[in-house]
């Protein structure tokens, strides 16, 4: 499954996990916007789920919560 970030009222965006972008750090990856400039970083997705009930969706959790540096209990937001 893709990485989709969805923001109430508002069209999901597709993501990318990654390595291969110089952003990404010890291995964990980067979270990649599919227009391929801009990244999803933690700060930003703390923010747009804290404030805006945003939420990743993926099957892959514990890669996209690395790849935020979130912590491993860390939510990724609540589907409606």
């Amino acid at each position: 499954m893709p990485y989709k970030l969805h923001i109430p009222g508002e069209p999901a965006r597709a993501l990318r996990w990654t390595v291969h972008d110089p952003r990404s750090s010890y291995g964990a990856g980067v979270l990649v916007y599919r227009n391929g400039r801009d990244v999803l970083d933690g700060a930003t997705f703390r923010r747009l789920r804290d404030e805006r009930g945003a939420w990743l969706e993926t099957d892959r959790p514990d890669r996209a919560r690395a790849a935020l540096a979130l912590l491993s209990h860390e939510s990724l937001g609540n589907a409606p």
